[in-house]
């Protein structure tokens, strides 16, 4: 086996597990990094985003798409999974999609490019891992995982 394959199936068996994360992204209009915080948990109907702070949201992720639950505002809100068909964390957590388009950096990091846009994975340690990306409007953004047991 590969260190690769390696890399990637650990990715992937990293999120079967209950996660807490932080989401820190660059407001270009105040110059300001705004913070999100949530959890992470996979269950038999799919997968559940909790998104704590600083709105309260909860996203319901399964193979038929995204149901958007705006807590703050009582609505809901589905996407169907063939509006997320270039979605990289729709593929890779529900779809669980093989990425050809996979850039080994070392042993512990890879990206994975999606739409042409690299998506930087890096384990920190066993427990933490960083995605770094480009959202569709152009925005940086850092998540970090960190497993809950």
């Amino acid at each position: 086996m590969s260190l690769f394959s390696n890399s990637y199936e650990k990715a992937l068996d990293f999120f079967e597990n209950q996660l807490s994360f932080k989401q820190i992204s660059l407001n270009e209009f105040t110059n300001n990094y705004d913070e999100s915080l949530g959890s992470y948990k996979v269950n038999s109907n799919g997968t559940e985003i909790e998104i704590t702070s600083p709105f309260k949201e909860i996203y319901f992720i399964n193979n038929n798409g995204i149901e958007i639950h705006d807590l703050e505002f009582n609505q809901i809100k589905f996407i169907s999974k063939d509006e997320l068909k270039n979605n990289f964390i729709f593929n890779l957590f529900i779809q669980k999609s093989a990425y050809d388009n996979v850039e080994l950096i070392d042993d512990s990091s890879f990206m994975i490019y999606e739409n042409k846009i690299p998506i930087f994975f890096n384990f920190i340690d066993n427990k933490t891992l960083e995605i770094k990306y480009k959202d569709n409007m152009g925005i940086d953004n850092l998540i970090t995982f960190s497993k809950n047991q």
